[in-house]
C-alpha cells in the first residue's frame, strides 16, 4: 500500500478508561500516560483518523480532573494546521445529530489537525435526564466526533459516516453499546436495520465498530459475530479487554475481526497481562492490512498460578511462615521478570514515544493460590507489607481460591443431610445468592405496592449506583404511574362503572405486562448485592462461608460488576480493593513496609471530485483482496460470581429452623445479620407470600448471645463538503433465518489447572479457549 494519495490510514484503540484508580498514588496517570502515547503515535504515523471504540472513560461520571485531562490531551494532539485529506460526504444530522451537527474538521471556528471519531461504551453511555455522557461534552466541545448513538433502541437504524480518501470510500458504521440481553433481542426480531450506500456499492470498504460482549456468558448476554451483516469488511471489537489485534476471519459471514484490547489493565486477570497493543489500519480501495503497534507506557503486570499440594517440601501440616516464605520467593522472582519485560516493551516500543512510568516501575503483581487439601491461608494484605514499596498493588499481590467439591461429594452430602444422618454443627443451611430485585420484590410485596414492577425499579437502582444518576428512581416512578395510567384509561373507556376491585384487576394485569417486557429487556439481570467484606482476603469466618466461596470461585477469578463492566470475585474488572486507596492511606501503608523491609532490599488541496450520486441499490457482490488471517492467543474469563447471603426468605426459614433446634446443638445458633452458607446445592423452597414477613419471635431467638457455628477454613482544516446520500437498507441479518446460537453452557474455568495464558508467563503453555473470556464493569 505504497499509494498513499489513495490509502486511508486509521489508529485504532479501544476501551482507555481515563480515570481509572485516579486516586491512586502510583497508578491515577496509569490511563492518561497510555491515551497520550496513543494520541503521540497518531501524529508520529501521520494517520488520517484516530478511532475509538468505546470507554474512553472509566466512569459515566468523570471527575472533574479527568475531564480536563482528556480536553488538555485532545487540545494539544488534535488541533493544529496541518490539512485534513478526508473528505467527509454523509448528512451530519444523521451521523452527529447534535447542536452543531457537523463533522470538527469542517467547522470554519476549529482548526483540526487530527480528526478522532469515537462511539460511547458502556462505563461512558449516555443517561439521566437528557440522555447524555462525558461523550458529549467532547463533541459539543469540538474535540471528537461522537457518533453511533442510538434514539430508539426497539428499532435500530445504523447509518454510515461515508468518508473518502482518493478512490478510497470507507463507510464507517458505529453502534455504541447497548445492553446485550436487548441488542440480541432486537437483532434476533430483525428490528436492526444497517444503512449501506447503494451507488458503486462494491466500491465501497465497509468498517463497523461496536462495544459489546463478544465471549459468550449465557443465552443472550453476548453479540455472536453472525448476528453482523455479511456486507461488512472489517469489525472493530470493543468492550473485551484483551489484546487480539491480529483480525480473524469469520467463515460463515466472510468479514474479519479484529479487538484491540484496552491500553490499562483494570483488572488483575490473564487477559489484562496480554501485550497492548493499537492497530493502524490502511484502507486502499477494497483491500486493508493491519500493523500493531506496541504500547510502552503501560505498567508491567505479570502473573503466576500456584497449587500448594504440588509445591515439594509443603503439606497441609506446613507453618505460615513456611508458605509465606515459599510465596516470597515467589514474588522475588516476578518482579524481576516484570522488569525483563518491561524492558522488552520499552525496546519494542515506537523512539517517538517518551517513557512516562521511567526506568524501573513498580509492576503489577498477582499470584493465585490454590490452597485445597487442608492448607491454611493468610491475610494478603499483611503479605504485602512485605513489598510496599516495590510493587503497585501491595494490598493484593497474593488471592486464594479452592477448587470446588466434586459433583458426587455434593450429592453425597445432600442425601445425607435429608437422611439426617449427618451432624448439623458441620452441614450448614441451604443459602441463596441475593439479588436486588429479589429485595424489591419481597419489599414491594410486604409494602402493597401492587403498581410497582420490581426488574424497573432495580434498574434505576443500577443507574443510581453504578451511574450516578441522582434522578433515576423518581424518573422510573414517574415513567410507571404515567403508563399505567395510560394504559388503564384506555382498557376502561367503555367501562361506566369502576369499583376498586376492577381498578386493582388492571393494575395487576397492567403490572403483569409491564414485567414481562421488562424481562425481555433484560431489566434487573446484573444487579447484585456486593460483598461488604473484601473477597481478597483468606476466609476465616466460618466453615459456611468457605464453601460458599469456593464455589463461586470455582469458575472465576473475579469479583462479582463491569468491570465492568463489567462488576466480580478478586480479580474484579473494576477491582473495589484498588478504587479505596487514597494517599494517606497508603503512605501509612508503605511506611510499615518501609519499616518491616529495613534490614533488605493531531484538507489538503487536491482537486475536488464530483459527489457520487448514490441510488438504491441491491447487495453488492463481495470483492477485494484480503489480510490473511494470522492466529491469536485465547484466553479464559469466566462470569462474575455471586454473594453468598441468604435472602429474606431463606433467613425466616433458617430462624424458623433454628428456633426449633436450639436444643439439640447450641453450636448450629447463629445471629440475624450471620451469612450461612451449604455444602450442598440444595435450594431453600420459598414461602408463601402471605408468610414472607419476617418472623420476629423467631430472629430474636436467633440473635441470642450465643456463638454462631463456625469453624476456621482452609481458607479518543476543513473538509470538501458533503454529497447527497441515498441508503439501502437491509437487515443485520440478511438471512432468511438466523444460525443457531452455540452456547457454551461448560463453564470450567481453566485459571485454576495452573496454566498461565499471557505472555508474560515464566513458562510456555498452551493458549486456553477463547469462548468465555470478558471483562465486564459490574
Amino acid at each position: 500500500m505504497s499509494d498513499d494519495r489513495n490509502t486511508l490510514s486509521i489508529l485504532v484503540a479501544t476501551d482507555n478508561h481515563l480515570g481509572y484508580l485516579e486516586r491512586d498514588p502510583i497508578r491515577g496517570q496509569d490511563s492518561f500516560d497510555a491515551f497520550s502515547e496513543i494520541l503521540q503515535l497518531a501524529q508520529a504515523y501521520k494517520v488520517d483518523m484516530v478511532l475509538l471504540g468505546g470507554d474512553l472513560f472509566h466512569d459515566n461520571k468523570p471527575s472533574r480532573k479527568s475531564l480536563h485531562q482528556a480536553l488538555s490531551l485532545l487540545r494539544k494532539h488534535c488541533l493544529g494546521d496541518k490539512p485534513v485529506s478526508i473528505e467527509y460526504l454523509s448528512d451530519p444530522l444523521v451521523d452527529f445529530g447534535s447542536e452543531f451537527p457537523n463533522v470538527n474538521y469542517e467547522d470554519p471556528n476549529i482548526n483540526i489537525s487530527l480528526p478522532v471519531f469515537s462511539i460511547h461504551g458502556n462505563h461512558d453511555d449516555p443517561s439521566g435526564h437528557g440522555n447524555l455522557s462525558a461523550m458529549d461534552m467532547l463533541a459539543i466541545s469540538g474535540f471528537v466526533n461522537y457518533f453511533g448513538k442510538q434514539a430508539e433502541i426497539e428499532n435500530i437504524r445504523v447509518s454510515p459516516v461515508l468518508l473518502r480518501k482518493g478512490e478510497t470510500r470507507l463507510a464507517l458504521f458505529g453502534l455504541g453499546n447497548i445492553r446485550d440481553e436487548r441488542l440480541h433481542r432486537t437483532i434476533a426480531r430483525k428490528h436492526m436495520t444497517m444503512c449501506q450506500p447503494s451507488e458503486d456499492t462494491d466500491k465501497w470498504f465497509n468498517l463497523m465498530v461496536l462495544h459489546q460482549n463478544r465471549a459468550a456468558h449465557g443465552p443472550k448476554n453476548h453479540i455472536p459475530e453472525h448476528f453482523l451483516s455479511d456486507f461488512l469488511d472489517l469489525v472493530i471489537w470493543g468492550h473485551e479487554h484483551q489484546c487480539m489485534v491480529d483480525p480473524e476471519y469469520n467463515h460463515q459471514r466472510a468479514f474479519y475481526v479484529s479487538q484491540p484490547g484496552s491500553s490499562v489493565a483494570t483488572s488483575l486477570s490473564p487477559g489484562e497481562a496480554v501485550a497492548k497493543h493499537v492497530a493502524l489500519v490502511k484502507v486502499n480501495r477494497r483491500n486493508f492490512k493491519i500493523d500493531k503497534i506496541r504500547l510502552k507506557n503501560v505498567r508491567p503486570f505479570v502473573l503466576e498460578d500456584v497449587v500448594l499440594a504440588q509445591v515439594p517440601g509443603l503439606s497441609p501440616q506446613s507453618t505460615e511462615k513456611e508458605i509465606v516464605e515459599y510465596l516470597r520467593v515467589r514474588v522475588e522472582k516476578l518482579i524481576a521478570h516484570a522488569q525483563t519485560l518491561y524492558n522488552v516493551q520499552l525496546n519494542k516500543g515506537s523512539e517517538v514515544v517518551e517513557p512516562a512510568l521511567g526506568a524501573q516501575p513498580k509492576p503489577l503483581v498477582r499470584v493465585r493460590v490454590d490452597y485445597t487439601g487442608g492448607f491454611e491461608s493468610f491475610h494478603p494484605q499483611r503479605f504485602g507489607l512485605l513489598f510496599a514499596d516495590r510493587v503497585a498493588n501491595p494490598r493484593d499481590i497474593v488471592y486464594f481460591y479452592r477448587k470446588p467439591r466434586s459433583s458426587s461429594a455434593a450429592t453425597t452430602d445432600t442425601r445425607l443431610a435429608r437422611q439426617g444422618l449427618a451432624n448439623e454443627s458441620a452441614i450448614p443451611e441451604p443459602v441463596d445468592a441475593v439479588h436486588v430485585e429479589s429485595l424489591i420484590g419481597e419489599f414491594l410485596d410486604d409494602a402493597s405496592m401492587h403498581m410497582l414492577v420490581d426488574l424497573e425499579l432495580a434498574d434505576a437502582v443500577r443507574l443510581f449506583v453504578q451511574k450516578g444518576d441522582t434522578d433515576a428512581i423518581v424518573q422510573s416512578l414517574k415513567t410507571t404511574i404515567d403508563d399505567t395510567q395510560k394504559i388503564i384509561l384506555e382498557q376502561t373507556l367503555s367501562e361506566l362503572d369502576i369499583n376498586e376491585k376492577k381498578l386493582d384487576e388492571h393494575i395487576a394485569k397492567t403490572r403483569s405486562m409491564r414485567r414481562k417486557k421488562a424481562v425481555e429487556d433484560g431489566k434487573g439481570l446484573v444487579v447484585e448485592m456486593q460483598s461488604s467484606r473484601d473477597a481478597s482476603q483468606p476466609a476465616k469466618s466460618s466453615a459456611a462461608m468457605d464453601i460458599a466461596i469456593s464455589k463461586t470461585n470455582a469458575t472465576t477469578d473475579q469479583k462479582g460488576l463491569s468491570g465492568g463492566n463489567t462488576g466480580f470475585g478478586n480479580d474484579s474488572d473494576y477491582d473495589s480493593s484498588d478504587s479505596g486507596n487514597d494517599d494517606e492511606d497508603d503512605d501509612d501503608f508503605r511506611q510499615a513496609g518501609e519499616d518491616l523491609n529495613l534490614p533488605k532490599g493531531r484538507k489538503s488541496a487536491a482537486a475536488r471530485q464530483t459527489k457520487p450520486s448514490l441510488t438504491l441499490a441491491s447487495k453488492r457482490p463481495r470483492a477485494g483482496g484480503r489480510v490473511a488471517a494470522k492466529a491469536s492467543e485465547e484466553t479464559d474469563m469466566p462470569p462474575p460470581s455471586l454473594v453468598a447471603r441468604p435472602s429474606r426468605n431463606a433467613r425466616s426459614t433458617l430462624s424458623a429452623k433454628q428456633s426449633s433446634n436450639d436444643t439439640k446443638s447450641e453450636s448450629a445458633q447463629f445471629s440475624g445479620s450471620e451469612a450461612i452458607a451449604s455444602d450442598s446445592e440444595e435450594s431453600v423452597e420459598p414461602t408463601p407470600v402471605a408468610n414472607r414477613k419476617r418472623q420476629r419471635t423467631a430472629a430474636t431467638t436467633a440473635s441470642t448471645s450465643h456463638a454462631p457455628a463456625t469453624k476456621r477454613g482452609r481458607g479518543r482544516g476543513r473538509g470538501r463538503g458533503r454529497g447527497a446520500m441515498s441508503l439501502q437498507h437491509s437487515s443485520a441479518s440478511n438471512n432468511s433465518q438466523l444460525p443457531v446460537v452455540n452456547i457454551d453452557d461448560n463453564d470450567s474455568d481453566n485459571d485454576f489447572d495452573g496454566k498461565d495464558n499471557s505472555e508474560n508467563s515464566l513458562e510456555p503453555t498452551n493458549a486456553s479457549a477463547f469462548g468465555r473470556f470478558s471483562l465486564r464493569k459490574r
